[in-house]
């Protein structure tokens, strides 16, 4: 028997269940191992908290594909993530083998899925599985290993033999030439697409759609260009940005006022675009380190205001800004009672949204010490704490709203019935309306409402879900190009 520790009472399972677990969070990329420091023929396994958190953004990740191509390569993403791991053989098949069978009409030729299956992964949306190192069958605890030039490559696939297995109604593929060539879903490059949106909305938010779409353009320029995972990216010319405009014909309204949105979006407070030269009609660039850092404080302080109201936050704000602050200091610029302004900074101190930095001034060896209080804001430390609050608040709103629909659950399977029964007779023209009235009755008005109550409940935390992820996304890409500033 293997024993889990874990912070409650152990748990006891058997080796084969034990064994079956870690193999299918491996297939999922949940967990990884690696030969343990100490003993070389021992696996050490961990989790791979990132991945484990990604699995709630799956259905984002799905919509985004589905907008930026199509339907066909919605469903390969769809399966890939089902399979965890697979061939880009099995993956085709899987997926023909799903449209083949929402169009009974016609068997889909699996070559246009495998052109769809390449612009994924030239786009780098999948990436290839490390394979096992040359000498990997001398060692107890296998390495694997990939080279940067076949993370992306797809390899030949024999498309006669998928195309043959789909007319005979398999359900499986077999053997196939690239069986050991593995692919999986690439986070990272997701969560550079989510992070695209936001900065997108932002400017959209802060001026119009259109600016909006002149942004996406230019974070297209620095994606072809930078390191996505460098704190700043390579500055892009005025001449190449107005290129871009001019071959994009789906708004004459952003060419004609090209110059007039470009400065806007330079000149706002955001920092959404920096200005590090003039050469070529101006540099453009994007300091991901500082627009996270605006979209962070941002956010921080609508919690603030939330939390403990607009005087918390104008002595939050200020306190930021002038980094460090005396209390009289405070209350007196802040044009706040110093009942109300003691109190609030002691709420703002005691949730850690305020730090206490001690100064000791010493007049003489005799007379007594002279000591100063400064509040400021730690910024990294402020962020570390309300994202560990994000998390727990979105796991909270999970099970929730998971407990609501299992304690209905036979409820809203009766009136889903219902539904679908009610759309069929209405569908029929020789059914009478007093039938359907009648069957329409046949559920009280109370389940009705509790029915409509728990959807609307639902819907809330599902909004909920959604906007507690993106307050992680920003702070989680607040600290990451902080850390590499440091």
């Amino acid at each position: 028997m293997e024993k889990l520790s874990a912070k409650s009472d152990p748990i006891y399972l058997g080796e084969a269940i034990v064994k079956k677990a870690l193999a299918v969070m491996i297939q999922h990329n949940l967990v990884k191992f690696q030969a343990s420091e100490r003993n070389n023929n021992v696996a050490e396994y961990s989790m791979m908290h990132h991945n484990v958190y990604c699995l709630i953004r799956y259905p984002k990740y799905l919509y985004m594909i589905k907008r930026i191509y199509g339907t066909s390569e919605e469903i390969l993403l769809e399966i890939l993530l089902n399979l965890g791991q697979a061939s880009a053989s099995n993956v085709i098949f899987h997926s023909a083998n799903r449209l083949n069978e929402a169009n009974d009409s016609e068997v889909l030729s699996p070559s246009a899925l495998h052109q769809s299956f390449q612009r994924l992964a030239q786009d780098n949306f999948i990436i290839r599985c490390p394979k096992l190192a040359e000498n990997a069958t001398l060692l107890k605890v296998p390495t694997l290993e990939i080279e940067e030039k076949e993370k992306f490559a797809v390899p030949n696939v024999e498309i006669e033999p998928i195309a043959r297995m789909l007319k005979e109604k398999a359900t499986q593929l077999g053997g196939h030439c690239d069986s050991e060539i593995i692919w999986r879903v690439n986070h990272e490059r997701f969560d550079i697409e989510l992070r695209n949106v936001i900065l997108v909305n932002a400017a959209a938010r802060r001026v119009d759609t259109t600016a909006g779409e002149l942004y996406h353009l230019i974070l297209k320029l620095w994606r072809e260009s930078s390191n996505p995972d460098s704190p700043a990216t390579t500055p892009v010319s005025y001449n190449v940005i107005k290129d871009a405009v001019r071959k994009n014909d789906s708004s004459p309204i952003l060419l004609e006022h090209f110059d007039h949105y470009l400065r806007v979006l330079h000149e706002d407070s955001a920092g959404l675009i920096d200005k590090p030269g003039d050469a070529g009609g101006g540099q453009f660039n994007l300091d991901y380190s500082k627009v996270f850092e605006n979209l962070a404080c941002a956010s921080l302080d609508s919690i603030v205001l939330e939390r403990f109201g607009s005087k918390a936050l104008r002595l939050f704000r200020l306190t930021r800004i002038q980094k460090f602050m005396e209390q009289d200091q405070m209350q007196n610029v802040a044009m706040i009672p110093a009942k109300e302004a003691k109190m609030f900074t002691y709420k703002l101190l005691e949730h850690n949204f305020l730090q206490i930095k001690e100064l000791k001034k010493g007049t003489s060896n005799f007379a007594p010490v002279k000591s100063f209080i400064l509040y400021h804001v730690d910024l990294p430390q402020v962020v570390r704490t309300v994202l560990e609050a994000s998390y727990k608040g979105l796991f909270n709103a999970m099970v929730r709203q998971m407990h609501d629909l299992t304690e209905n659950k036979r409820l809203l399977e009766k009136h889903a019935m219902l539904e679908s029964m009610l759309e069929r007779l209405k569908g029929d023209d020789g059914v009478p309306e007093e039938e359907i009235a009648e069957l329409s009755d046949t559920m009280h008005p109370a389940e009705k409402s509790l029915v409509e109550k728990i959807h609307l409940m639902s819907d809330n935390l599902t909004l909920g879900q959604t906007q507690a992820d993106e307050t992680i996304l920003i702070l989680e890409s607040y600290l990451k190009f902080k850390s590499k500033e440091l």
